[in-house]
């Protein structure tokens, strides 16, 4: 929820739950990572890793489908030089 709220304040309105989407997204990597991982044969975190891993997949995936991606179509897409002639 902290994500989510520097992503309200700090970026404008049309990008916020695309740059969340893929900020939880990337969470769930992270968090499918730790358990795939690791660091002692038998440890008591993986379980609860995937299940971060998964609730952080829902959320980015409800996230991307309710937001919008033509903002940032136009946020990535290059712009090349104007012409001056129609100025």
């Amino acid at each position: 929820m902290v994500a989510l709220a520097v992503f309200v304040l700090v970026l404008p309105h049309p990008v916020v739950l695309p740059v969340f989407s893929l900020w939880a997204l990337i969470a769930a990597a992270c968090a499918a990572l730790l358990a795939i991982l690791p660091l002692r044969a038998r440890t008591s975190y993986a379980g609860a890793a995937w299940d971060m891993a998964g609730a952080f997949t829902l959320v980015g995936c409800a996230a991307a489908i309710l937001g919008e991606i033509e903002p940032i179509i136009e946020l990535v897409r290059p712009s090349g030089p104007r012409s001056k002639v129609n100025d």
